[in-house]
């Protein structure tokens, strides 16, 4: 049975710049290996499934990008552009998004347990049932964020000001 090859830094931007974003998808290739992959434009491809964690994707292009079910954990994406990306049970536990823009992305069902999102803004981002426990949000941007039935624990830091009973998110001891 032959290998599996495993893809470069080089073929991803060769095969966007070939046929365009939208027409790439990585979903489910296992991305671990790239260790580095800032500044890297994914503008709008399809990551489903795909392994890319403890990846660095520091000032990243990820907007409109489709990263359901895609393994993040312990990731940077600081300043990282994840506006409109579409993260349906993403694991970001533990993974710094510090500064990253997420607005209007769907973090339904994500793992954010421990996350440092410190200075992101998550404006009219939907975070419904996302786990936040232990998560940094401190001086995040929540305006028109929808929280409904995510989950928080005496360990997550909201934003001055904000009362997370008013959220809708519900409190867990866990």
């Amino acid at each position: 049975m032959a290998r599996k090859q495993k893809i470069s830094r080089e073929q991803i931007e060769e095969s966007i710049k070939a046929v365009g974003a939208a027409n790439v998808t990585l979903a489910q290739q296992d991305l671990s290996h790239l260790k580095n992959l800032s500044e890297i434009n994914l503008a709008e491809v399809n990551l489903k499934r795909a392994k890319l964690g403890a990846v660095n994707l520091q000032q990243a292009n990820l907007a409109k990008a489709t990263l359901e079910n895609v393994n993040l954990k312990g990731a940077d994406l600081s300043q990282a552009d994840l506006s409109g990306a579409k993260m349906f049970r993403v694991n970001l536990e533990g993974a710094t998004l510090e500064n990253a823009k997420l607005v209007g992305a769907y973090l339904g069902s994500a793992i954010l347990t421990n996350a440092f999102l410190k200075g992101a803004d998550l404006t009219k981002a939907n975070l419904h049932f996302a786990d936040l426990r232990g998560a940094d949000l401190s001086q995040t941007i929540l305006e028109g964020t929808h929280l409904k039935y995510a989950k928080y624990n005496e360990k997550t830091k909201w934003p001055e000001g904000v009362r997370a009973s008013l959220t809708g998110a519900k409190f867990t001891s866990r």
